[in-house]
């Protein structure tokens, strides 16, 4: 690839990561312990819940295009992006769905409820954290290579 392309790849990848990175950590340190604060928990909830599907969707936009320039620039790269997307649409279409469903069936007075939802939503913070940390490490292998 010329020069142009080559630096065009690395800083669109940069941007597209950055952008992710910045996107989760305001959603997790600024959107999410505000609405909490603002609103009581049975009002907070049903807003929360709102914006999951569109904070998954744009996280594995933001990603997928990220992946789209990792490849031109890293192979290794561009693959692990492609899992870090998946995984945001993995959460977005099986996890999500089912952790709310468990929340309906908790709020509806279901014991046994409690146990699948309290193990999902562990699992779901810990998936989206894991997702963060590589996120940082492929942005950070990637700024090693600009010269």
């Amino acid at each position: 690839m010329p020069p142009f392309a080559d630096a065009l790849a690395l800083y669109g990848a940069l941007f597209f990561i950055g952008l992710t990175v910045g996107a989760m950590g305001f959603f997790g340190a600024g959107v999410a312990p505000v609405v909490f604060r603002v609103l009581c928990e049975e009002k907070a909830g049903p807003v929360i819940r709102s914006i999951f599907p569109i904070y998954y969707l744009v996280l594995a936009v933001t990603t997928g295009l990220a992946a789209v320039a990792g490849f031109l620039i890293n192979v290794a790269a561009g693959l692990v992006l492609v899992v870090i997307a998946g995984g945001f649409l993995f959460a977005r279409q099986v996890m999500m769905p089912r952790i709310n469903a468990l929340r309906d069936e908790i709020k509806r007075g279901s014991t046994a409820a409690k146990g699948p939802f309290d193990m999902m939503h562990a699992w779901s913070v810990r998936m989206n954290m894991l997702q963060l940390i590589v996120l940082v490490l492929v942005f950070w292998f990637l700024a090693l290579s600009v010269s």
